[in-house]
Order: C-alpha cells, then sequence, then structure tokens
C-alpha cells in the first residue's frame, strides 16, 4: 500500500494532536455554531506543545496550507493530488497527519470567513476583499456554506477517532489481534479521505473567493432550498415541453446551477461551461462509472474521435459523459473509475457527476429510460431531445451518423446498400481492405467444431480449384474455450481469417445494434431491399448456430445460408471453376443450385459469328457476365438480290 510505503515517521516529532485539534474545533465555532467548546479552552487550547521539529509550528502549518492550495489550482486527479500531500506529511505520526491537515484547511477557510463577515464594516478587510477579487455578497452561498461546514465536521470527527486508537497503550496497538489488523486498515483509508476532503475544501473555498457577484446571485432564483427541491422536478419536466432559441438554458438546469464551469476537458486540461455547447449537438452519454469494457471504449473512440469525418464535423457536435451508478451513492471504487476514465477520454465529462441533483438523476431514469445500460440521448442546437439512444448508430456509423437523430437514421437505412461493409466497418483493416479491393469472400459463425472443421476441408478444394474465396471466422455470441479451439484450427488449417475474441465480440456488437436499429425503423424497411437482407440475416444468426454470408467487396449482392445450405453450395464450387470465370461466383452459384439470378438485366445485345454462337457452351454477357438468351437472326443480302433481279430483266 502506497500510505505506508510514504510514511516515515520520525520519533523526534512530537505535536500534541489533541491539543491542535481543540484549535481548529474553537476556530470552527466562530465559523459555524454546530461547534460548540467550552469558553475555557478558547485561550488555554493556544498552547500546543512541539517537540523536535526544525521549524515553528505555524509555518509547518502554513506550508501544508499552500501545498493543498496548489494541488486545487492543478485541476488535475484527486487521487494523484491526494497521494502527494500524503510526502510532506511522510515524517509525522497518523494523529499529527490528520490534524496538521485540518489546521491548515480551517486557516483557510478562517481567513476567508473573516474577511467575508467584516468586508462591510472594516476598511482593512474591504480592501483586502478587493485585491482577492472576492465577491462582496456571499449570502445567497447559505447552502454551499452549509455543506462546506458539515464536510469540515465529519472531518473532525473522523479525526477524533484516529486519535483515539493512536493513543491507545503502545501494547495494545502492537497485539497481532485480527481486531486491531482491521481497525488499522480502516484508519489508514480515514486519514486518506481526511486528507481527500481538505482538497475538497480548499478547491471549494477558492471557487468562493473567485466567483463574481452574477454567479453568486442566480441562487436568488430559488427563495429556499427546499422551496427549490419541491419545484426542481417540474421545472425540468417543462423545461422539455417548451422550445428554445438554443440550449444554453436545458444545459444550464441540468448541470450548471451550482458551478459556472461543470464540464471537464481532458484532451485540453481545463475545465469549461455549458456556453461552449452553443450551436452545437449534444449527445450525453450517460452511463455508469466504469462505462465500457476496453474494447468497447476503443472503438467508441475510434467511431467518433478518430473517424474520417471528425475533422470536417467535429465541431458541429460535443459528447457529454454523465455517470450515474447503480446506487444512489459513489462508491471509492465509482470515483476511482470515473477519475481515471474521464482523465482518458477525449471528449467532456461532468466534472463532478457525484454532485448533480438528485432531481437530474430521477429526470434521466424515468423520463430518458435509463436503466444503467449506456445509452446516447441527443440535444440539437435548440436543446430539443431528437433521440432517446443513438448509441446503436454510432457504433454502426460513426461520425457518418451526424446529427444523430431518429429522423437520420431512418435516412441512413434507405441509403444503406453495403450489407457487407455493413457488418464489419472499423473492426480489422484486413476485413476493410478485402471490402475496397473488391474481393469475394464469406463471413461465417458456428460454435460447432466438427461443422467448421468440414467447412474448412471445403474451402482447401475451393482454392487448390483455384477459386478465391477469403474466410472469414466470427464466432458466435460471447465465444468461450470453444472459440479459442476453433481459431486454434483455423491457424493449423490455414484455410480461414481468424479474429481475436475481441474482434469477434466487436462483431456481434454491430451485429446487435443491426438488429436493435432495424427494431425502431422496421416501418421503413419497404425503403431499402439491402434492409430486407439484413432481417433475413439477423433471422438466420438468431435460429441457426451455423451460418454463412457470401459477398463481393462494395456489392449489394449477398447470399445468405445456414446449416446443411451451406456445404451444399461450398461443394458445388470446385466444379464450376471455368463457370465462374465466365458467370462470376454468384451466377455460376446460382445456375448450378437451380436458383434464379437476380433481375438485374443490363439489356446489351451482341450479334456473334454463326460459328461462335451455335456453340453449346453457355456464352455469358461481356458486360454484366450472366448468361444471355440466345437468338438466330437472318440475314438478306442485298447485293445478290440485286444481281439476279437485273438478270431476269435482261431475259
Amino acid at each position: 500500500m502506497k500510505i505506508l510505503r510514504i510514511h516515515d515517521p520520525n520519533h523526534r516529532y512530537k505535536i500534541d494532536a489533541r491539543q491542535l485539534l481543540h484549535v481548529v474545533e474553537n476556530t470552527m465555532h466562530f465559523i459555524s455554531p454546530k461547534f460548540s467548546v467550552p469558553q475555557s479552552n478558547y485561550t488555554n487550547s493556544w498552547n500546543v506543545e512541539v517537540f523536535g521539529l526544525e521549524e515553528k509550528l505555524g509555518y509547518t502549518i502554513k506550508k501544508i496550507s499552500h501545498e493543498i492550495l496548489c494541488k486545487c489550482h492543478e485541476n488535475g486527479d484527486l487521487h494523484e493530488e491526494t497521494m502527494m500531500l500524503f510526502e510532506p506529511l511522510g515524517p509525522f505520526r497518523w494523529d499529527a497527519k490528520v490534524v496538521l491537515t485540518l489546521a491548515a484547511v480551517v486557516s483557510i477557510y478562517g481567513e476567508f470567513w473573516l474577511i467575508t463577515q467584516l468586508v462591510h464594516r472594516n476598511s482593512l478587510a474591504a480592501l483586502t476583499a478587493k485585491l482577492k477579487q472576492m465577491p462582496k455578497e456571499l449570502n445567497m452561498l447559505k447552502i454551499q456554506l452549509k455543506a462546506l461546514n458539515l464536510l469540515i465536521d465529519t472531518m473532525i470527527e473522523a479525526a477524533n477517532l484516529v486519535l483515539d486508537f493512536e493513543g491507545l497503550p503502545l501494547q495494545q496497538q502492537l497485539l497481532d489481534d485480527d481486531e486491531i489488523v482491521v481497525t488499522k486498515s480502516k484508519m489508514y483509508i480515514t486519514v486518506y479521505w481526511i486528507l481527500r476532503s481538505s482538497i475538497s475544501c480548499a478547491s471549494q473555498i477558492a471557487d468562493f473567493r473567485t466567483m463574481k457577484d452574477n454567479q453568486v446571485h442566480v441562487f436568488s432564483l430559488f427563495p429556499s432550498f427546499k422551496s427549490f427541491s419541491r419545484r426542481f422536478p417540474e421545472k425540468i419536466r417543462d423545461l422539455f415541453k417548451v422550445s428554445h432559441f438554443d440550449n444554453q438554458e436545458v444545459l444550464r438546469v441540468l448541470f450548471s446551477l451550482k458551478n459556472d464551469l461543470p464540464l471537464k476537458d481532458s484532451s485540453l486540461e481545463k475545465y469549461c461551461g455549458i456556453q461552449e455547447l452553443e450551436n452545437k449537438v449534444v449527445i450525453l452519454l450517460i452511463s455508469k462509472p466504469e462505462l465500457f469494457t476496453a474494447e468497447k471504449i476503443f472503438y467508441l473512440v475510434q467511431r467518433m474521435h478518430d473517424h474520417p469525418l471528425h475533422k470536417e464535423i467535429g465541431g458541429s457536435y460535443a459528447i457529454i459523459w454523465v455517470p450515474i451508478p447503480y446506487s444512489q451513492t459513489w462508491s471509492l471504487t465509482d470515483e476511482m473509475n470515473f477519475q481515471f476514465l474521464s482523465n482518458s477520454l477525449p471528449w467532456l465529462s461532468i466534472r463532478h457527476p457525484w454532485s448533480l441533483h438528485s432531481s437530474v438523476v430521477n429526470f434521466i431514469r424515468q423520463e430518458w429510460s435509463y436503466k444503467d445500460e449506456p445509452v446516447m440521448v441527443v440535444l440539437n442546437t435548440d436543446g430539443v431531445v431528437t433521440n432517446l439512444n443513438a448509441i446503436d448508430m454510432v457504433w454502426l456509423w460513426g461520425a457518418k451518423a451526424f446529427p444523430f437523430s431518429t429522423s437520420r437514421e431512418k435516412e441512413l437505412w434507405e441509403q444503406e446498400n453495403r450489407i457487407l461493409e455493413l457488418l464489419i466497418d472499423g473492426i480489422d483493416p484486413l476485413l476493410t481492405n478485402l471490402v475496397e479491393e473488391g474481393k469475394h469472400f464469406c463471413i461465417y459463425g458456428s460454435d460447432n467444431i466438427s461443422w467448421i472443421k468440414e467447412l474448412n476441408d471445403t474451402l482447401k478444394k475451393i482454392k487448390s480449384a483455384g477459386i478465391q474465396l477469403e474466410a472469414i471466422y466470427v464466432g458466435y455470441r460471447n465465444p468461450s474455450k470453444v472459440a479459442e479451439n476453433i481459431l486454434d484450427i483455423s491457424i493449423e488449417e490455414n484455410s480461414s481469417i481468424f479474429l481475436s475474441t475481441t474482434k469477434m465480440k466487436l462483431f456481434w456488437l454491430r451485429l446487435e445494434s443491426i438488429k436493435n436499429s432495424v427494431d425502431r425503423v422496421e416501418q421503413a424497411a419497404h425503403y431499402s431491399s439491402s434492409l430486407q437482407k439484413v432481417l433475413r440475416l439477423l433471422d438466420v444468426c438468431e435460429t441457426s448456430n451455423d451460418w454463412m454470408i457470401i459477398g463481393k467487396g462494395l456489392s449489394t449482392d449477398v447470399m445468405i445460408l445456414k446449416e446443411r445450405e451451406v456445404q451444399e453450395c461450398l461443394n458445388l464450387v470446385p466444379e464450376l471453376a471455368e463457370n465462374v470465370a465466365k458467370l462470376g461466383l454468384f451466377s455460376a452459384i446460382r445456375c448450378a443450385m437451380g436458383s434464379p439470378l437476380p433481375v438485374k438485366s443490363c439489356y446489351h445485345n451482341e450479334i456473334l459469328p454463326a460459328e461462335e454462337g451455335l456453340t453449346e457452351e453457355t456464352v455469358v454477357c461481356s458486360r454484366c457476365k450472366r448468361p444471355v438468351e440466345k437468338f438466330v437472326v437472318y440475314q438478306c443480302n442485298v447485293t445478290e438480290s440485286a444481281e439476279a433481279e437485273q438478270e431476269a430483266k435482261i431475259d
């Protein structure tokens, strides 16, 4: 544990931690009546016994205050900042660590409070406030100040527990007893949270200092906290029932009532306000604090941030991550997940998601049907919800789905005609090349090892016949150890392209997204023949364990087969090498299976010499490569007819 490695107490340093804590409590008594301290302790508490320190106690507290304030302005990871704060406190005992930290925070708070109390009746306080650019009125911040006082109160209570444990006789602390071990572990965690909360308190005080008067007065919109809480849920619901000139009012009510800079942009390492989202489509990515699995996170970044269209339209939309935990409270794990991911992802996130108003969270769960599975709610530039969940659009089309509305989803399905590209887009560069180069290839899925072995044997025969047909194995839903065994078979026989289990999961993610998206726009199915083929594919994948889809590059023509159909079809291919060269793979297979060729006539006519036209071999169109229907054409020889007529006249 890193905290224990940093802990290196100098036994010459001795501080009367209990007495110093009394000073802290006395200071807080003047700030908040909650802290009731006997009058006799006011003067006696100033005499804090200190031994072994190379500097005055006040200077030590000042240095710690400076460390804490520096951490506030760094805007970095709160956990890392807390661990860094442990370093200057390393030489002190556990009780001294917490009390020195509390003394540092309360000294910052006390100075702030003293100036605000005297600013209207003391010229020195007024001038000092002016130099520090502090707001003139803080009456509207009663709720925030009350919360801050409550947090410091809790920290002092926790510090008293640490002091009680550290005050136990040494021989009792050294006992190798399970309860002592557990208690020590809890004490280390308590010390960590006291230090971490100290940075949060100082950060809040720093925010108070830099607030402008108009930011303070925004809270005057609500006469009291109770009435605000009663009216707020209705205000949110009503907000989405009316039209707006822009998205600012909607975003302010959702995220910016308590903080003028509610968003964090980790890519630029800065905090920002909702005004930066004006005239943009806003996508609210709502999820649990752990967001997605790692492969899904990388894939989402690829589909949006790394998409070729991002440079062109990236400034027209913004993604805001809104994490909401499963329970109503944030656990340490939740917070650590959020801090790590929010500092790694290339989009905006809520700066303090644990501070979201409960009415906002309830609205998201009830009105937007958030059920702990990730959703992407889309707000247009006027703050109107245009899609309650665009996540499937994003998986399938990425940034191409802009502006991510439900109407855009229908448009994309009407335009979609590249089935193979739709299935594999962005999963693997090798698959993308097969599509772009116009090669014939098949995608197949199964969990039946014997079926796959038989299929791979047939694929070998096809390649031996000189027919180019690449095969890609994509596993099955929720691939397990069986999938790894199948991959081993594919590698050994070198008859299929194999995807990693991660990429298999992405393929099935796309297939699931296709299903979800089709369910939403099924009424538009008649607009697209490709959508009809997708419905057929989904049906085959859901009703059969063994299936295959054969296609060619960007062509719209595909064959969807299942179970025995796969082998029946592929077994014919090695014998069709000559016809494949003339007709193409699809036409050759359909002719051999007795299936009608797709109606796609080019109406092209060719006149061949009799010796070529009368051949028994199949003749194909030079343009569309389909078999042509033969007709016999008789041509009259005009010259011979004219000569015969002349001879008849002479006679």
